[in-house]
């Protein structure tokens, strides 16, 4: 007689090991942001795209 495979298997340990997830929860990465937070995000993109211009037009570099 062979004994059965004991051995855990990689692929479904992690998922076996991770209940505080509900089934329907898509995750962190694929849950969508608060508006707040984009809100936020593109504020940020703003102050460097004009700290950008603030500092390359200081320099002297001619954009256009």
């Amino acid at each position: 007689m062979t004994e059965p495979d004991t051995t855990p298997d990689p692929a479904k340990a992690g998922k076996a090991a991770k209940p505080d997830r509900a089934p329907g929860d898509p995750g962190f990465w694929r849950r969508p942001l608060p508006s707040w937070a984009v809100w936020g995000l593109i504020g940020l993109a703003a102050l460097v795209v004009i700290a950008a211009l603030v500092v390359s037009l200081s320099l002297g570099v001619k954009l256009f």
